[in-house]
């Protein structure tokens, strides 16, 4: 497993936190990038944790055997505990997740990246994922050793969002007002398998 790379996850329910998930955020980024933060609470977040960890400590000793010198490496996670603004403990773990919106190609191709998007029961929508909204998502993971800060890491890359409470970006205080129901059901469109790519339906099959 030295060289293990595209390693799929799939999240427990989790709360989105600054979600950029429809459409990529170019501010930062001219080619865009899709991202958001999920928000965990900690007996939920364990069995994510540890998966995250057992796969960062495999890389990271099978690296420093083929190159004693990365030993001196620290280790980067891609998790954090919750503090609130009185340094508190929330109880909650924050898991960053990030998404290129266009890949180039070294034969010099651009190909632009999506997020595949489904419902409770697995129906692709086009619903605009605001923050607070509750998801689970279906994300590769890349272990990398990085050079420039001298640290072993894991990059979490979503791939595919399943929504199961829905909250609008621009009417979150209006939505609050409803009590919380079965998961979100989309009106149908046309099923997974006309709308995902092959690679697509291997992901929301994690669902």
């Amino acid at each position: 497993m030295a060289q293990q790379k595209n390693i799929k996850i799939v999240t427990p329910k989790a709360i989105c936190v600054y979600p950029w998930l429809n459409r990529p955020d170019t501010k930062f980024n001219a080619d865009g990038e899709y991202k958001v933060t999920l928000k965990v609470e900690a007996e939920d977040a364990a069995p994510l944790i540890k998966q995250l960890d057992e796969i960062l400590e495999t890389y990271k000793d099978a690296s420093i055997k083929r190159d004693p010198k990365l030993s001196r490496f620290s280790v980067s996670s891609p998790y954090e505990e919750e503090i609130d603004d009185q340094g508190n403990l929330t109880g909650y773990y924050l898991f960053k997740f990030k998404q290129r919106a266009k890949i180039h190609t070294n034969d010099g191709r651009t190909i632009d990246m999506k997020i595949a998007i489904v419902d409770a029961s697995r129906t692709p929508t086009d619903a605009v994922i605001g923050g607070g909204s509750e998801v689970k998502i279906a994300a590769t993971v890349w272990p990398y050793a990085m050079s420039t800060n001298k640290a072993f890491g894991l990059a979490l890359r979503p791939q595919a969002v399943q929504i199961l409470n829905l909250v609008s970006p621009m009417n979150g205080n209006v939505v609050s007002m409803f009590d919380d129901e079965d998961g979100f059901k989309a009106e149908e469109k046309a099923p997974a398998s006309d709308t995902f790519t092959s690679d697509e339906m291997d992901t929301a099959a994690d669902f």
